[in-house]
């Protein structure tokens, strides 16, 4: 089969694959009980993709249940939108029927509504009725809070991969040593290819491209790989050229995967010519081997954009170097973002920063998980003849720099490289240092993110004319089409537009998909539509000012514009009118593509663990005390290398499981859940792994799909997992029941501790619910009282904390303040925790969270919101709601000695007697610069007179945002900060 058919198949089964549950008709607020749709699987189904209906808001839990409702997997989607899409991994069996169940975990929400003509079929899947209680109340009529469902996998990039067939023969005899692979023809250029290798191919250790003449451009060792795996060959190919992509076993004998093809196999890049066999560059015509798939890395960039830096001569260590190193670099023309590479000899690095000529910092990026060769995003805009410094280092630490010998200035087509900079700020004009290579951003995320990265962007020309007039007042944009499937569009307002106050993405008969307000942007500001776009569908991307005069941005374009994904072919005015000659309001358009996510490689079984279903084992009694089943069976083992697995149903936990010496794999997970019952007042928390004085900790943990139960009477109290190890991932845990840690059966202070102890480890956190927290008891002080989520030492790895939900804590809701390792928050939701709902330390981060302080009046201990409290954390995308706030919403006191927010949104209600903000030190803090940057704080409290900005420290800078104070002084405190670019109301 041809790769254009291959192609056109990918898109019909995308297409069959999804079942439209039509656009919401209506929004119906005030809503508790759970609600959505029943599905019965005409197949079997590896994943569902979820869409939230554009009226569904307040969201917290998505679950998936069996049709008696009982849960078989729920997702944390407090942080998503309308529009926004969400997934659920566990399997759909044929012929059984399943809910798709969303609710604010007894909060009120408005969910979005539509009226359905049931059964809607589409694949492997039918809706056959809505559901609108808990119980699973049916609607014959009406669907509720979801407007699609896809069945997955879903397809990306089609047409960016090269699809070589899977394997019909194992070629295996005692001399087939030679290279073996495929001929490839790059049809535009591309940075980096993308390989997997076949699956009867084995004992391969290096993979290489080469010229067309057999001459080695880079190399790539694969030992540890096997067949399945994707490796990555980082090389420019240039557009027109011929190259060889080929593996071997460095001399030895090894088996290649062999199948059958019909050449020319094509992609939108890449052509595969002939299969190469003999190593001297032999050619078929007939086979492929080794590889069955290959695709670009990244969308290819502009020849003459990289800045290439030479390679390292040597890496650099010694006992002092401690200060960042790197290079100046001026632009020569706008640029949005940089993507930089660490050099060979470079290593021990924890963060990269992008900063000012002066040294001012204007983003960190965390490079804890990073190697030499490997890749990282600035996403800042870089403003055109202006000089930037880009920075490696190790928060203080010694690591050891790449170095080599560089001819300044270095030039690309918008970057020249001008010194090098060590100990932090010295210039040298021979050497350039810990960067090998530097161009401009294909993607506007750091590598670290798991939600998605950016395209190449389409240029739609600079605005030549600003158009108003009293008339003016309808929908002006542009008309595209998207020649891939795209998870998103990033749009950008263009130079001369003012006033316009919404922006739309709609189908081509002008349907709105989505919508943006603009109220607070200005030209050159972002927008970004997060909406599944369909290969071949046509869409239109409009602004205007609701029914207002507004200036519209227009440029003469000759059209089409033809992008890596995207086809812009017609302006449009007045609302439905096409323009064959211009372009309105928007000057680019950056296509989002979606990304792996990080829990993809810890959640991959060993081959080698020893497999348990607990209730076929005859060694465990599954009806029993199951805890002390299980430990009681792996005393019995030589090595503790098992996972155990719990088929759906409820289990006793009367023991508190806790394993404290060497283990290689433990894995506890429900199939598809399961929930455990403590009824012990003995178990003080129901997993613990490790102990704080552990030399040899647990090396990984596995718990998934599990509900820890500790419901039965007000009494009940136990912590959930308390964990020293060295790598873990907890995957979908709730824990059900409020706990009473001062209560008479008091458990473990720590709700959920994980402490990754291998400076090298990575933890993964996902879907960790605690929705019930602890009850507040006046009688004691709030600390003392249990913590949601926490990270102490010696925590030295890295924990990513993903969708993950914790309310009602008294003594803090994210405590990881105060390790040495590495903390990412993302995308998760802390709701009325007593001292810190989300609270950061040295080398924490937050991104993309929601932080809601509604009940201060009703707490004895009301906690802050966001709280920068050591060294110099980072917070983006950070939404606050102090709507009953009686405590800070945004802290940064004298335990921080700096820190960067940005996009923050703020508001404090009228009832709330917190400031907005508050920035303190003392003598001890060694003062390093507050930044907060493009954010919007709302403050109409009441409740008295005290300033909404109060700051107590010399080095806060406010930049390019909106203060908007009705009822008391906007600043306040014994400072006054920097202001730039700030509006004041």
């Amino acid at each position: 089969m041809s790769q254009t058919a291959n192609t056109q198949s990918t898109i019909r089964a995308e297409r069959e694959n999804t079942l439209s549950l039509e656009d919401d008709d209506q929004a119906q607020p005030s809503q508790q009980n759970r609600s959505g749709v029943r599905l019965e699987a005409t197949a079997a189904v590896e994943t569902l993709e979820c869409r939230l209906s554009a009226q569904t808001a307040g969201v917290v839990t998505a679950y998936l249940t069996d049709d008696s409702g009982a849960v078989l997997e729920r997702q944390t989607i407090a942080t998503l939108e309308g529009g926004d899409t969400f997934e659920f991994v566990s399997g759909l069996d044929a012929g059984e029927a399943y809910w798709i169940l969303c609710d604010a975990q007894g909060r009120e929400y408005v969910r979005g509504r539509a009226a359905v003509n049931y059964p809607r079929e589409s694949g492997a899947i039918t809706a056959t009725h809505g559901i609108y209680t808990e119980g699973g109340s049916r609607s014959q009529n009406y669907r509720y809070c979801i407007d699609r469902i896809r069945t997955g996998p879903t397809a990306s990039e089609i047409g960016g991969v090269l699809d070589l067939e899977r394997d019909d023969e194992a070629q295996s005899w005692s001399d087939l040593s030679k290279r073996s692979g495929v001929r490839l023809r790059a049809t535009a250029a591309v940075s980096g290819l993308e390989c997997r290798i076949s699956t009867e191919t084995e004992g391969l250790t290096t993979a290489y491209v080469t010229t067309d003449s057999g001459s080695v451009l880079a190399q790539q060792p694969i030992g540890d790989l096997e067949a399945g795996d994707a490796f990555v060959l980082d090389v420019d190919l240039s557009a027109g050229e011929t190259y060889w992509v080929v593996c071997d076993a460095d001399g030895q004998s090894f088996v290649r995967g062999r199948a059958a093809v019909d050449y020319p196999l094509e992609s939108d890049v890449l052509e595969a010519t002939h299969g190469i066999y003999a190593g001297d560059g032999a050619q078929s015509d007939q086979y492929r081997y080794c590889l069955d798939r290959i695709q670009p890395t990244a969308a290819s960039s502009q020849i003459g954009a990289t800045l290439t830096l030479g390679s390292d001569e040597i890496g650099q260590s010694w006992s002092g170097l401690t200060q960042p190193s790197g290079v100046r670099i001026e632009t020569t023309e706008e640029i949005g973002g940089i993507e930089c590479r660490l050099s060979a000899a470079t290593q021990g690095i924890t963060t990269a920063y992008l900063t000012s000529d002066t040294g001012e910092i204007i983003e960190r990026q965390t490079l804890v998980m990073h190697e030499a060769g490997d890749t990282f995003t600035f996403d800042t805009r870089l403003e055109a003849d202006t000089a930037y410094r880009l920075l490696c280092g190790a928060r203080g630490q010694e690591y050891v720099r790449g170095r080599t010998e560089v001819d300044y200035p270095r030039r690309s087509d918008s970057i020249v490289a001008t010194n090098g900079i060590y100990s932090g700020r010295s210039f040298s004009s021979n050497y350039r240092y810990c960067l090998d290579r530097v161009r401009p951003a294909t993607d506007g995320q750091s590598a670290s993110e798991s939600i998605g990265e950016s395209g190449t962007p389409l240029d739609l020309q600079t605005d030549e004319t600003a158009q108003s007039w009293r008339s003016l007042t309808e929908p002006a944009g542009v008309r595209l089409q998207a020649t891939e499937q795209i998870a998103g569009l990033e749009c950008r307002l263009s130079t001369l537009t003012d006033e316009v106050t919404t922006a739309y993405l709609t189908d081509d008969s002008g349907t709105v998909l989505a919508q943006q307000s603009l109220t607070d942007s200005e030209a050159g500001d972002i927008i970004t539509f997060d909406v599944e776009l369909a290969a071949d569908a046509y869409y239109r991307i409009l602004c205007d000012a609701d029914g207002q005069r507004y200036v519209r941005g227009r440029a003469a374009i000759e059209y089409p514009l033809e992008g890596d994904s995207l086809r812009v072919t017609d302006g449009v005015y007045s609302g439905d009118a096409l323009s064959s000659s211009y372009r309105y309001c928007i000057d680019q358009i950056t296509p989002v593509v979606a990304d792996r996510e990080l829990t993809e490689g810890l959640g991959t079984r060993p081959t080698d663990v020893t497999v348990v279903n607990v209730l076929e084992h005859p060694a465990i009694d599954a009806s029993g005390d199951l805890s002390a089943e299980i430990l009681s069976y792996l005393e019995a083992q030589n090595e503790i290398n098992h996972a155990f697995v719990l088929p759906m149903g409820t289990y006793t936990w009367n023991t508190g499981f806790y394993l404290g010496g060497s283990l290689e794999y433990l894995e506890i997970s429900g199939d598809p859940r399961a929930t455990l019952q403590v009824r012990d007042p003995a178990v003080d928390v129901a997993f613990e792994f490790g102990r704080w004085g552990n030399t040899n900790p647990p090396q990984r943990v596995v718990l998934r799909n599990l509900d820890v139960d500790i419901d039965d009477q007000p009494d009940r109290d136990a912590g959930l997992l308390i964990a020293h190890v060295n790598s873990c991932l907890v995957d979908n845990i709730e824990l059900i029941g409020q706990r009473w840690r001062h209560g008479p059966e008091g458990g473990d202070r720590y709700t959920c501790l994980v402490n990754t102890r291998d400076t090298e480890g990575l933890s993964v956190i996902r879907n960790l619910s605690l929705p019930d927290g602890d009850r507040e008891d006046p009688a004691f002080s709030s600390v003392g009282h249990s913590i949601g989520i926490s990270a102490d030492p010696p925590h030295n790895g890295v924990n990513v904390w993903t969708q993950c939900y914790v309310e009602e804590f008294v003594d803090n809701g994210f405590y990881v303040r105060n390790s040495p390792g590495y903390n990412i928050v993302d995308h998760s939701l802390a709701v009325n925790c007593g001292n810190g709902s989300v609270r950061l330390g040295e080398a924490d981060e937050a991104r993309d969270c929601k932080i809601r302080l509604d009940r201060g009046s009703e707490q004895t201990y009301p906690g802050t919101g966001l709280w920068l409290n050591g060294d110099q954390p980072t917070a983006e995308r950070i939404t606050i709601d102090g709507s009953d706030a009686h405590n800070d919403l945004l802290r940064v006191n004298s335990g921080a000695d700096g820190g960067h927010v940005r996009d923050l949104s703020l508001r404090c209600g009228s009832s709330a007697t917190a400031p907005t903000v508050r920035c303190s030190s003392t003598s001890e803090t060694d003062l390093q610069g507050v930044l907060i940057e493009d954010f919007a704080i709302t403050d109409v409290s009441t409740a008295n007179n005290n300033p909404s900005v109060n700051i107590r420290r010399s080095d806060v800078t406010f930049r390019s945002g909106v203060i908007d104070v009705a009822n008391r002084p906007a600043l306040g405190g014994t400072e006054m900060p920097t202001l730039e670019d700030i509006e004041i109301r």
